[in-house]
């Protein structure tokens, strides 16, 4: 069996595998091309004396695609007898272009093979969309970065609310504020840093962010572990939000938003006046000076009623529209809504809008929970 011996070998320098490399110009196909001449002229031998080229890449389309073995060769200006092809076995490829040129040459088939490797590797995948670069370069500052860009930065945008909200929801309802103003002060500060300094725009840049990601990562796992703010977690354990409150009855938390009072914004549309006052409820309209028992609203018409709560108690007002059947389940329900809790001397407008005439088996009534009385509301 004859010998094979490697006799000498080259390779090209590195380059960066993005669109600012050093060499993302060069085409790979005119990369080896050259690596190929250099061989050539450091061991002097007759390029149509060579038998064979034998290429490993481990990505064989786009610019590495068409066998880049056989066309670096001619890419090289070597005479078009001289043969090249491509093998792939991924991470292995060149190593097995050199086992295969050693047993052409073992075999006796052989005298003199080239061998070797040539992996063009790129940073955006729009790069190796096709074999056309100029479409790959359209495509990605046109199309591609614009939806990368964005998608990134939506993902970011979420995963920072989410870790922020921890943090806020864990501290005191006090301190959430303050926590936040200072967040802004420094996020305001660095960015206008960075604006002001060119030269802080490239690695600088890089480690402020990386160290504000990671620092609000663990800040707001280390308070999700801790839980949320005592009231928050008492509210929860009486199942603030159950049936029982959303069907508008008495409240019996200590947890819910009193600011929700005084939020009145169409005075001047009230039609009428409810008021609950040592636990009894009565109304006035607009244009009677008594009170009444009976307030009538136009059907399909947008209508405002007053509730003002004049009582020690904190109460709603509750208006209650007959019952429908449920289509999903056909259980029959009673419809209404209600206002939010109001506190002593505070007011709240219920805006109503009935597309259809009560029932003398289903009436419509105003009612507030733990206060006695009831006014009718007739719609014609």
């Amino acid at each position: 069996m004859a010998e094979a011996w490697i006799i000498d070998g080259v390779r090209s320098p590195r380059g960066r595998g993005k669109s600012t490399g050093s060499l993302h110009h060069i085409h790979p196909q005119e990369l080896l091309a050259q690596v190929l001449n250099a061989l050539q002229k450091r061991v002097g031998f007759d390029t149509s004396d060579v038998d064979d080229v034998i290429v490993g890449n481990g990505n064989s389309v786009g610019d590495h695609g068409a066998c880049i073995g056989r066309m670096a060769v001619l890419a090289a200006g070597w005479p078009v007898t001289a043969p090249g092809v491509t093998i792939n076995r991924f991470c292995g490829s060149g190593q097995q272009a050199v086992t295969w040129a050693a047993m052409g040459v073992q075999a006796g088939h052989q005298d003199l093979v080239i061998a070797g490797g040539v992996e063009w590797t790129i940073q955006n995948w729009a790069d190796g969309a096709s074999s056309d670069r100029e479409f790959n370069e359209f495509a990605r500052t046109r199309a591609i970065s614009a939806i990368e860009y964005p998608g990134l930065a939506a993902v970011g945008l979420g995963v920072i609310a989410f870790f922020f909200s921890r943090v806020v929801l864990a501290v005191s309802k006090e301190a959430g504020p303050i926590i936040f103003i200072v967040v802004a002060a420094v996020i305001f500060v660095i960015g206008v840093l960075i604006a002001s300094k060119p030269f802080m725009k490239g690695a600088v840049t890089v480690v402020v962010a990386v160290l504000a990601a990671v620092a609000l990562i663990g800040v707001g796992t280390f308070a999700a572990l801790s839980g949320e703010r005592h009231e928050l977690a008492v509210a929860a354990e009486e199942d603030h939000y159950d049936a029982s409150h959303r069907e508008c009855g008495e409240e019996e938390s200590a947890h819910y938003d009193h600011l929700a009072n005084n939020t009145v914004s169409l005075r001047s549309a009230v039609t009428a006046t409810i008021f609950v006052k040592d636990g009894k409820v009565y109304a006035e309209a607009i244009g009677m000076t008594k009170k009444v028992d009976t307030i009538t609203i136009p059907r399909s018409n947008a209508t405002s009623v007053m509730f003002r709560n004049l009582d020690e108690e904190d109460h709603r007002l509750v208006v209650n529209l007959g019952s429908a059947k449920v289509a999903e389940t056909g259980v029959v329900e009673k419809v209404g809504t209600c206002t939010q809790l109001t506190g002593k001397n505070q007011e709240q407008v219920m805006t109503l809008t009935i597309p259809k005439p009560a029932t003398e088996d289903d009436p419509y009534s105003f009612t507030v929970p733990g206060a006695t009385g009831e006014i009718k509301l007739v719609v014609p």
